[in-house]
């Protein structure tokens, strides 16, 4: 029986996107049984795929000693021992049923030959050379096959370090996969992957992240104070933020698809970092407390409130994957909040935050390739879109534009730059104005750079584009990009 991969499992193994195998998948290259791929035709479509410098095998073989290290001294062994057990379980059991299933084609094998052997006797030439046809291609075949699987062993290998160290994740209805490593909580796995799953106070109180085990085996990692009702326990469900992994798990879980899907909050964060990375910006760093996080959508805004008496609405620049850590870009304008911010503020300060709000999100089930265009600091929402679309494999293919305006810095290219040398399917470009947007030689400016860009896709009208940036840098765009029949066009002003 052929081993069959999940996709996000099979990406993880060649190097590549999950969204790449599927458009391989869509365009025939790949066949899928029931949404997943064998192990066979990935290693011939991904020759090059190799075990990357052992570093599974040395990780495993790390649990193991610092496993054996703890026993010797008599102290418990590690929480992820019993997850390493009970996958090498489900393991032993496959390679049982393979081994039982290798045995009984052997047994067909051998009858077949000995029944084509016997038929092959038949006085009628015709039957018996066909018989002997069908017989010679069998013996063809069989060394043929052994190769393939030879072929295929080095991913074998692999699957099964990936399988030993790591659990998949299956979240239905939505079809959502992720790979829980370690002791990871299953909300917490969630979340670095970049899913919007239902949560509140992340510590077993609130009930919020409860979730339908429908199949696979999880423990308990922490104690928690939450009741479930007799017929949820007879459903079997379980709290994610206080359950872990010990096999592969499907679960039946809430998630945020729209903004709709998540309410106002009000949240208490404290003054992590504030730091001026240019002579224009400040970047803030807040943290959240573990059990008050800032659930929100990444290009969402969030409104920052200093003692009750300075305000200012905020696109929120981090990814909601690592929901503590919140960050904001502070343009240095004259206003009182940026004038507090940038001389006043201290670390370890608090800072009210109310949030989420706004509209201007990623479509995540969507491989369109997408265009961003950011203007000054219009890059913080687009920012926050680019780091969840590369957590999801969202796009094969990015380009993000970052124009500024005469008295404006790229102020943080060398990130971007990073983006542009780490992955194939980013493209970055930097643009400056000469002229500020608020006079007629600015927009005009700013209209021809724009004009470029559309210039330059053939098919813009099939990629998804999204805009940031100040009241006129919108009204340009707007102006150019409404004529555009794209699937997904969004447009972001900045106060």
């Amino acid at each position: 029986m052929p081993r069959l991969l999940s996709l996000s499992r099979a990406a993880r193994l060649v190097g590549t996107t999950r969204g790449k195998l599927q458009r391989q998948v869509q365009d025939g290259e790949i066949n899928s049984f029931e949404g997943k791929i064998s192990l066979a035709q990935l290693a011939e479509l991904y020759p090059q795929a190799k075990i990357e410098d052992t570093v599974m095998l040395d990780r495993v073989e790390e649990i193991i000693e610092r496993a054996r290290f703890k026993a010797r001294n008599r102290i418990p062994l590690p929480a992820d021992k019993e997850s390493l057990l009970a996958r090498a379980s489900v393991l032993g059991d496959e390679l049982t049923l393979a081994k039982l299933d290798l045995s009984n084609y052997a047994i067909f094998i051998h009858k077949l030959k000995s029944k084509l052997k016997h038929l092959c006797e038949t006085d009628n030439d015709q039957v018996r050379e066909i018989l002997q046809g069908l017989n010679n291609w069998i013996q063809d075949e069989l060394p043929m096959a052994a190769e393939t699987a030879e072929g295929a062993s080095p991913l074998l290998v692999q699957d099964t370090m990936l399988r030993l160290i790591t659990a998949q994740i299956q979240l239905l209805p939505s079809g959502h996969e992720y790979l829980l490593e370690g002791n990871a909580s299953l909300l917490e796995a969630g979340l670095s992957a970049g899913f919007a799953l239902n949560y509140g106070c992340s510590n077993g109180n609130c009930g919020k992240c409860k979730a339908k085990l429908i199949s696979g085996k999880v423990k308990k990692t922490r104690p928690y104070d939450f009741s479930f009702t007799e017929a949820e326990k007879a459903q079997n469900y379980i709290l994610t933020c206080s359950h872990t992994a010990l096999t592969d798990v499907v679960l039946e879980a809430d998630e945020a698809h729209d903004t709709h899907d998540i309410p106002l909050q009000n949240i208490t964060a404290k003054v992590k970092k504030l730091e001026a990375i240019s002579d224009e910006v400040s970047i803030l760093n807040l943290k959240t407390p573990r059990t008050r996080r800032l659930r929100f959508l990444a290009g969402q805004q969030a409104r920052l409130s200093i003692n009750d008496t300075l305000s200012k609405q905020l696109p929120i620049a981090s990814c909601p994957c690592d929901d503590m850590n919140i960050q904001f870009h502070i343009e240095h304008a004259n206003d009182p909040f940026s004038q507090y911010i940038i001389t006043q503020l201290k670390s370890g300060s608090e800072i009210s935050i109310e949030g989420p709000q706004g509209e201007f999100i990623l479509d995540d089930d969507a491989p369109n390739p997408i265009i961003f265009i950011a203007m000054d600091t219009g890059f913080a929402p687009i920012k926050s879109l680019i780091e969840h679309a590369m957590t999801l494999s969202h796009a094969e293919n990015i380009s993000l534009y970052w124009l500024t305006s005469n008295k404006q810095a790229h102020y943080m290219r060398n990130q971007c730059r990073a983006w542009d040398d780490a992955f194939d399917s980013f493209r970055y470009i930097e643009q400056s104005l000469q002229s500020t947007l608020d006079s007629d030689i600015g927009q005009k400016e700013l209209n021809t750079q724009l004009g470029s860009i559309i210039d330059a896709y053939p098919s813009i009208e099939n990629c998804h584009i999204y805009l940031a940036g100040n009241k006129h840098f919108i009204n340009v765009g707007k102006s150019l990009f409404d004529k555009i029949s794209a699937p997904r066009l969004l447009f972001e002003q900045l106060d």
